[in-house]
């Protein structure tokens, strides 16, 4: 997964961008309003530096995030790392109770699993196999993301990371989707997109 080539790496974010234009769908169909989304991003954990560290991990600002493991032919874990106060942005713009803070999490997990959702079951129809989920749940509360999840804790994982950054201009909500494709399933990806390119 280091060895990615040029051709290689620009053939997954073309699947990247079909996968999380259909997750940006589904959130602005929950949301009723525009969804903005950044260019994918691909890393490798095992070389992952600073420098290419995804920019919400370099930063102080509190933060929520939330999990969601998925298996299959390819498995791993999407993790959803909501902006400062993303979590009562959405809410607000929902129309939700903002002292209710288990429908903050609710909704925080409603949202993990349309956009895990949605982006995987993408990419699984593209690589032509199946896929499960497991249930979404909130791995950390209002802190740093560096201090939740640091690099060291996604090297461990020893895996492909994809990384979007999803935005609802109408409440100035942000989140950043990272996909985690554990080592041993990562082969298989290749194949298939090697596969795609001939």
């Amino acid at each position: 997964m280091d060895m990615l080539s040029e051709d290689q790496r620009d053939a997954l974010q073309e699947l990247m961008n079909v996968a999380m234009g259909q997750a940006a769908d589904q959130l602005a169909r929950l949301t009723d309003t525009f969804v903005v989304l950044s260019v994918p991003r691909i890393h490798s954990a095992a070389n992952i530096s600073e420098a290419q560290l995804p920019a919400i991990m370099g930063a102080e600002q509190l933060v929520d995030i939330t999990r969601q493991s998925f298996l299959g032919q390819v498995r791993g874990e999407a993790f959803v790392c909501f902006g400062p106060h993303g979590a009562d942005q959405l809410a607000e713009l929902m129309g939700y109770d903002e002292e209710n803070i288990q429908q903050r999490e609710e909704l925080m997990l409603d949202v993990t699993n349309i956009l895990s959702g949605a982006c995987i079951n993408s990419l699984a129809e593209q690589f032509e196999i199946p896929v499960s989920f497991g249930a979404p749940s909130v791995f950390s509360r209002q802190a740093p993301f560096k201090q939740a999840m640091n690099n060291k804790a996604l090297q461990s994982h020893q895996t492909l990371i994809m990384e979007i950054r999803f935005e609802v201009k109408a409440c100035q909500f942000t989140c950043d989707l990272l996909l985690c494709i554990a080592q041993e399933t990562v082969e298989h990806v290749m194949a298939v997109i090697d596969r795609l390119l001939s």
